[in-house]
């Protein structure tokens, strides 16, 4: 079983949002987002631009925050992996290494925000990770 199909069903997500990629909404403003194609750092502005560009629709909440799954092949930092526009979306990845094996994600909590996706995150890496 893929890491998508095995989110789909043991998470369960169940609440799918119309949306170019696959997009499941978890909890109100908190959407779960498969990216298709690997990630690099350079590029991760233009990912981010992105959602920020198609998320600006009546599918989404105006506070949103999304936790995007996708794979890399590079190193990244914890702090590489959260990103807040400074207005209304926050941004998680959990990003797999396909040469190393190795899980980059960061479970934070931003209390002035009320953006959390800790419960989330943890949840992910349980599913992944047995």
């Amino acid at each position: 079983m893929n890491i998508k199909d095995k989110l789909i069903e043991e998470y369960p997500l169940t609440k799918q949002v119309e949306f170019p990629l696959d997009c499941f909404e978890i909890d109100k403003g908190k959407y779960l987002i498969f990216w298709n194609e690997i990630i690099k750092k350079e590029n991760i502005i233009e990912v981010l631009n992105y959602l920020e560009d198609k998320s600006n629709n009546s599918n989404f909440t105006e506070y949103k925050t999304f936790i995007i799954v996708g794979h890399i092949k590079e190193k990244f930092k914890k702090s590489d992996v959260v990103y807040f526009n400074g207005v209304n979306q926050y941004v998680v990845f959990y990003l797999m290494n396909d040469v190393t094996n190795d899980i980059y994600m960061n479970p934070s909590w931003t209390f002035p925000l009320k953006f959390n996706c800790r419960k989330y995150i943890k949840r992910i890496n349980e599913i992944l990770n047995k």
